[in-house]
C-alpha cells in the first residue's frame, strides 16, 4: 500500500507566518509521525506552486525525510530561480508561469501514476489522469454553515474544496465527531467513508512548567502580570466570541472586590474585530485590565498557560479546538463552549456553557478566579483529560482509515 500525501501547508507555513494556523500544526505534528510507521510505504509532497513545493521538500530535508519526497524536478527550480532573477513583467516570466502549470500537472500525473492512496492534507483534489484512491481531510465545514463568521466570497472559496470530492468514489478524515456529522449532512456522504483522527496537542511545547521563575521571565517580557489572570488564545476574529470574552470580563471586574483582575488576549487580529479592540482601548475600565501581546512564539506558550488562572474560550464553533486542549496539557483549568466540537475535546474536565450567556461565562471565571481547590481539581481533571490525546493515537487513526480505503476498494 503506498500512500502519497499532499502537505503543501508546510511549504506555506515557510512562506507566511500568519499560515502557522492549527491546520499547520496538525500536518507539521501527524506526518512525521506516520512517515515512522513501518506498515506505511508513505510519500509527501506538494502538488503547490514551484516555491512551496520547494519550501516542503527541503522542510522534510530537514527531518530526515530526503528520500520520503516526491515531485521534485530539476528543471523546474531551474526555471523558476531564472524567473526570480526577472523583472516582474519580463517575456521569459510570463513564460515560466505557463511552464510552471505544466509541470505542477507534470506532479498531479506522476503521483497519480505511482500511489494506491492520495491523501491531501489542506489543497483541493486534484484532476488525476490515473486516480488512485483519495482521501481529503476537512477539518471542519464551518464557512459553509456559517458565512457570516468569514469576509465575503470565503465560502465561495471553501465549496471548491468540497466540490472536488467525489462522494460516491472518494473518502474523507476528519478531527471530531461533530465535524463528521456536519461533513455528511452537508454532502451527503456516507458516514462509512468518513473516518475520525484525533489531534493531540505536541508534548514539547505544551506542558505544566514548574519553574517559577522562567515563567515569570517570559510574562515579563510580555507584560503580563505574574498573577491574577486569565487567558484566551485564538486568532481574534468574530467566530472565537471574544466579544462575550470581554463583556464577561467587564461583569466579572463589577462583582465586589474583584476589580484586580486582567484578561490576557493572545493571537493576531483577524476579521471583523477592530471596532471591538478599538472600543476596549477606549474603555476607561478595561484598557488597563486587558492586555494585548500580539504573536507569541510557541516556545513561549506553556508559559503563558502555566501562569494564568483559567484558559476562556467561548468559541461559537469549532472542527475540534486545540487550544483548550493544549491548555489542559499545560494543566490550566478550562472554561469553553457546551457546543460543536468542544465538549468531545473537554469532557467533564472544565466548565461548559452557552457561549452566549455571559452571566453564565462570568460566573464561571468568578468561581474558577476565588477557588484554589476547584482550580487544583480541574488542573488534574484536565491532566488526565489531555493524556487521551497523542499524535501516535492519530497516526494509528489514519493509517486504519487507509487500510479500511484498500479493504474496499472505490
Amino acid at each position: 500500500m503506498r500512500v502519497i500525501v499532499d502537505v503543501s501547508v508546510i511549504g506555506l507555513a515557510g512562506l507566511y507566518e500568519t499560515a502557522r494556523t492549527g491546520i499547520y500544526r496538525v500536518i507539521s505534528s501527524l506526518v512525521p509521525e506516520l512517515l515512522a510507521m513501518e506498515e506505511l510505504d508513505l510519500r509527501v509532497t506538494s502538488l503547490s506552486s514551484t516555491e512551496i513545493n520547494r519550501l516542503t521538500r527541503d522542510y522534510f530535508r530537514g527531518l530526515g525525510f530526503a528520500g520520503r519526497y516526491v515531485g521534485v524536478n530539476s528543471l523546474e527550480e531551474r526555471l523558476f530561480d531564472l524567473a526570480l532573477r526577472m523583472g516582474p513583467v519580463d517575456p521569459l516570466k510570463i513564460c515560466q508561469r505557463a511552464v510552471a502549470r505544466m509541470f505542477r500537472q507534470w506532479r498531479i500525473n506522476r503521483v497519480g501514476e505511482a500511489a494506491d492512496i492520495f491523501h491531501s492534507t489542506f489543497s483541493p483534489l486534484p484532476e488525476f489522469g490515473r486516480r488512485p484512491l483519495c482521501f481529503m481531510t476537512i477539518y471542519d465545514i464551518i464557512p459553509v454553515l456559517h458565512p457570516e463568521y468569514f469576509w465575503q466570497g470565503f465560502d465561495h472559496d471553501f465549496k471548491k474544496i468540497l466540490g472536488a470530492i467525489r462522494v460516491e468514489e472518494d473518502w474523507v478524515i476528519t478531527i471530531s465527531r461533530s465535524s463528521r456529522d456536519d461533513i455528511c449532512n452537508y454532502l451527503g456522504m456516507d458516514p462509512d467513508r468518513v473516518f475520525i483522527a484525533c489531534p493531540a496537542a505536541s508534548p514539547a511545547l505544551y506542558h505544566p512548567r514548574a519553574d517559577g521563575e522562567a515563567v515569570r521571565s517570559v510574562l515579563a517580557r510580555y507584560g503580563i502580570p505574574a498573577a491574577g489572570y486569565f487567558l484566551s488564545l485564538a486568532t481574534l476574529e468574530y467566530r472565537k466570541n471574544l466579544q462575550a470574552t470581554i463583556a464577561a470580563f467587564r461583569k466579572l471586574l463589577a462583582e465586589p472586590g474583584q476589580g484586580e483582575y486582567r484578561l490576557v488576549l493572545v493571537g493576531t487580529r483577524g476579521w471583523k474585530i477592530d471596532r471591538l479592540l478599538d472600543e476596549i482601548l477606549r474603555d476607561p475600565g478595561l484598557k488597563d485590565r486587558v492586555i494585548f501581546t500580539g504573536y507569541v512564539a510557541d516556545e513561549d506558550l506553556s508559559a503563558l498557560y502555566g501562569g494564568a488562572l483559567a484558559f476562556v474560550y467561548p468559541s461559537l464553533y469549532e472542527g475540534f479546538g486545540l487550544p483548550p486542549l493544549e491548555a489542559m496539557q499545560c494543566g490550566l483549568p478550562v472554561i469553553t463552549s457546551n457546543t460543536s466540537s468542544l465538549p468531545e475535546v473537554v469532557g467533564d474536565a472544565g466548565i461548559m456553557v452557552d457561549p452566549e450567556d455571559t452571566d453564565a461565562l462570568a460566573g464561571a471565571m468568578l468561581r474558577v478566579g476565588e477557588d484554589a481547590g476547584l482550580r487544583r481539581r480541574m488542573r488534574e481533571k484536565g491532566l488526565a483529560r489531555a493524556a487521551r490525546f497523542s499524535w501516535s493515537r492519530c497516526a494509528r487513526e489514519t493509517a486504519a482509515a487507509y487500510r479500511a480505503a484498500m479493504a474496499a476498494g472505490r
